[in-house]
C-alpha cells in the first residue's frame, strides 16, 4: 500500500519541497481549496495528488520566468535614481513631493527605505517606506505637517532587535503603462516590499505599524486590498493603518508567523495566512 501511496502522491514534507513554499503559505492554500488534502484510512499523515502538485510547481515555475521575460526587476533605489523618482513623483502629484535634498537626507539615515521597479531599464514605479518616531508619526497622521517637513533626524535605522513604525511614505507607477501593466507594477512593488520586511524579520526587526495617506482611487485601492484600516480623513487624503500585531488580516498574521518562526517573537497567535494575497491585488 506504502509503494502504491508514493508513487501516486507526495508525502507533506515532498510536497512543500516541490512547491518551495513556507509552512504557512502552504497551510493557507490547503485550507483555501488550492490544494486538496488527502488523508488515508487508519493515517493521522495526509499526502497529496503528485499530478496536482506538479502541475502548481510548472504553474509557479512559468510565473516567475514570465516576470523575467518581461524584462521587470524589482531593486533597492539608491541616490542614482532619486532624480528618476523624483521625476516621477511630480508627474504624478505635482508640487506634492519630498524634494530631492530631502530624499537624499532621508536615504543617507536609512539606504533600506526606496524602492523601484524598471521595466527595460526605465523606472516605472516606486514605494518609499520610512521608519520614524512615534510622535513624528503622529504629528503627520493628524495633517500637522507633511512628509517633506520630517528631518532625517527623526528617520531610525533598522537595527536587529528594534521594534518600530513606519510610513508608507509614497508609491506611484507611470501612467504611461495600461491599467494592466500598471497593476502588474503595483503588484511587483507590493510583493518585493513584503519580501523585504520578512527579511527584517529574520533579523528580529519588528514592525508594529504602518500608516499611509492616498488621494488617487489607485492608492486606496491598493491599500484596502492589502488590509489596510481606514482611520480618518486629511482634507483630501484618506488616512490609513495597519496594526500588524493585532490585525486579523493575512499579511499580517503571516507577518506573526515569520517573526514566531524567525526571531521567537510570540503574541498569542497562531493562525496562518500567506502574502499570495499581494499577487492577486486588482488596482
Amino acid at each position: 500500500m506504502r509503494a502504491k501511496l508514493s508513487d501516486r502522491y507526495y508525502t507533506h514534507e515532498e510536497a512543500l519541497a516541490k512547491l518551495g513554499m513556507t509552512k504557512g503559505r502552504f497551510q493557507y492554500w490547503i485550507r483555501t481549496g488550492r490544494v486538496k488534502k488527502i488523508t488515508p484510512p487508519n493515517s493521522k499523515q495526509g499526502v497529496y495528488l503528485k499530478k496536482e502538485i506538479d502541475d502548481l510547481a510548472s504553474e509557479m515555475l512559468a510565473f516567475m520566468i514570465g516576470e523575467e521575460n518581461e524584462g521587470t526587476k524589482f531593486m533597492k533605489a539608491t541616490v542614482d535614481d532619486i532624480q528618476e523618482e523624483y521625476d516621477l513623483a511630480t508627474f504624478m502629484f505635482g508640487n506634492a513631493v519630498h524634494d530631492i535634498p530631502t530624499r537624499y537626507a532621508w536615504l543617507e539615515k536609512n539606504p533600506d527605505i526606496d524602492f523601484i521597479v524598471r521595466d527595460q531599464g526605465r523606472l516605472v514605479g516606486f514605494i518609499n517606506i520610512l521608519p520614524v518616531k512615534h510622535d513624528t508619526i503622529m504629528h503627520f497622521m493628524r495633517g500637522e505637517i507633511r512628509g517633506w517637513n520630517i528631518p532625517a533626524e527623526d528617520v531610525l535605522p533598522f537595527a536587529p532587535g528594534s521594534r518600530m513604525e513606519c510610513i508608507i511614505m509614497g508609491m506611484a507607477t507611470t501612467p504611461e503603462a495600461d491599467i494592466t501593466k500598471r497593476a502588474y507594477y503595483g503588484r511587483r512593488l507590493i510583493v518585493g516590499l513584503m519580501r523585504f520586511i520578512h527579511e527584517l524579520a529574520e533579523k528580529n526587526i519588528v514592525i508594529t505599524k504602518f500608516y499611509a495617506t492616498s488621494v488617487t482611487p489607485t492608492g486606496i485601492a491598493i491599500l484596502h486590498n492589502a488590509g489596510f484600516k481606514t482611520i480618518g480623513q486629511l482634507g483630501k487624503r484618506t488616512a490609513f493603518e495597519l496594526d500588524t500585531m493585532n490585525s486579523d488580516e493575512p499579511i499580517a498574521v503571516q507577518y506573526r508567523e515569520l517573526l514566531n518562526e524567525h526571531s521567537g517573537h510570540t503574541n498569542g497567535r497562531d493562525t496562518e495566512a500567506e502574502k499570495q494575497s499581494y499577487n492577486t491585488l486588482q488596482l
